[in-house]
């Protein structure tokens, strides 16, 4: 599983519809379709219903989706953190004093 893979996984969710998903994502519709694919492969479960042109999102969809959410709030809290570390506005500074 890729971090690719969850933010296409994260637009076909949002759009319910590949064609728009892939414009917005500025990829190819071919592209974006196999990489759902192997990541339900991965995952063993489908993550969207495929009725015609029409698509739904499945129990297992729901789950990734809210999961999702939580690890992209985790990596952008990682990169301001890291962020603020190199500007010197976060961190930690030790002291230490000898006895007289």
């Amino acid at each position: 599983m890729e971090l690719r893979q969850l933010e296409y996984f994260m637009v076909v969710y949002e759009e319910l519809h590949f064609s728009r998903a892939a414009e917005k994502i500025m990829v190819s519709q071919p592209n974006l379709s196999q990489q759902i694919k192997l990541l339900e492969s991965e995952l063993g479960a489908p993550l969207f219903n495929r009725i015609d042109k029409r698509i739904t999102i499945t129990e297992a969809g729901e789950l990734l989706y809210e999961q999702c959410k939580h690890i992209f709030l985790h990596i952008k809290q990682a990169q301001e953190s890291i962020s603020e570390l190199k500007q010197l506005k976060g961190g930690s500074l030790t002291i230490g004093v000898l006895p007289r």
